[in-house]
């Protein structure tokens, strides 16, 4: 009896190729998270925008091995891991810019309403 070959096994592992690449962008994004660098969580996911299409373009939902559907799930798990701590994190920061912004309103509410010629300190830059 002849085996043919696996014609499906050079897609797997390009498939698993782009995943092991989607996975090591968003660790790098969530490092650059961490460390509250925006300007690279942001050049970071424009990376990762590319790859994701790659992968919707190539994979094509056939059956694969249990080895290959185990690889896949993990490289996965780990992207959404990496994904929901740069979300906490951006989150975070977020909320932060928020808080700036209304206190910031609020001393100009107030700044408008009394003056700050009755004893009320400006900000500065404001």
């Amino acid at each position: 009896m002849h085996c043919q070959p696996d014609m499906e096994h050079p897609k797997a592992d390009e498939i698993l190729a782009l995943y092991t690449q989607l996975s090591a962008l968003t660790t790098r994004m969530r490092q650059a998270a961490r460390a509250a660098d925006w300007d690279g969580v942001i050049a970071l996911e424009a990376q990762c925008t590319r790859v994701s299409s790659k992968l919707v373009e190539r994979e094509d939902g056939a059956p694969r091995t249990p080895d290959y559907q185990r690889r896949k799930a993990d490289l996965i798990r780990k992207v959404l891991e990496d994904d929901a701590e740069i979300r906490q994190n951006a989150n975070e920061r977020l909320a932060g810019l928020w808080r700036l912004i209304d206190g910031r309103q609020k001393i100009e509410r107030l700044n408008a309403a009394y003056g700050a010629e009755r004893g009320i300190p400006r900000m500065p830059g404001l």
